[in-house]
């Protein structure tokens, strides 16, 4: 099953008024599927906040699927 690099992102401003990405949490996940991944690392960020909702503390979702030579690579 392949890995899945998700993490959520909060965009804030610093005090000149710049934007920065900050990263609120950072997950690999073991999954049949992209959909799968990001929903289970969802699951797993607001349980970890004790939140219903993700998006409380952050404002996207990032996410990288392996490359087909990463894949290859795998035992």
């Amino acid at each position: 099953m392949p890995l899945f690099e998700v993490r959520f992102i909060k965009t804030v401003c610093d005090d000149t008024g710049h934007e920065h990405r900050a990263c609120q949490a950072a997950f690999t996940i073991e999954a049949p599927s992209l959909t799968e991944a990001v929903r289970r690392s969802e699951a797993d960020f607001c349980r970890q906040r004790h939140v219903h909702d993700w998006t409380i503390f952050a404002d996207a979702v990032e996410f990288r699927a392996p490359t087909a030579l990463e894949r290859a690579r795998a035992p």
